[in-house]
């Protein structure tokens, strides 16, 4: 293992589509620097485009998210309807159920999942 760094381009054209078509995804190399035990990514809005709310579930070891920009408004199975600005974060545990309702066109979050590979499943409210 080595130390690794990941330089963001400045144009933002490290930022690919990937899970959502609505978010753009830029990885940070920690999958790779961790042989697929951990995963970062930033996630940016795709400006104009329009999501659906779909509740669903991940599993996976440990998942947590930090909002850098903008805002987004969640729902959960077991606490509700949230909505995060900058600074805040939530940690989502393997198997909840959960759906984003909607957030700004300029919002902007830092996620990180074990592992890096995980299963999403679409689930019934």
């Amino acid at each position: 293992m080595r130390t690794t760094v990941s330089h963001a381009a400045p144009d933002g054209s490290d930022f690919e589509l990937g899970l959502r078509p609505y978010f753009t995804y830029r990885d940070t190399g920690i999958k790779e620097a961790t042989g697929g035990a951990y995963t970062a990514h930033v996630i940016r809005a795709v400006p104009g485009k329009v999501m659906k709310p779909e509740s669903h579930t991940h599993t996976v070891g440990f998942q947590m998210f930090f909002v850098l920009k903008g805002w987004v408004e969640f729902e959960y199975e077991d606490i509700g309807v949230v909505r995060m600005g900058p600074g805040d974060s939530v940690y989502q545990p393997s198997g909840v159920k959960h759906r984003e309702l909607s957030h700004s066109d300029d919002l902007e979050v830092l996620e990180v999942v074990s592992p890096a590979s995980f299963e999403t499943a679409s689930s019934e409210r």
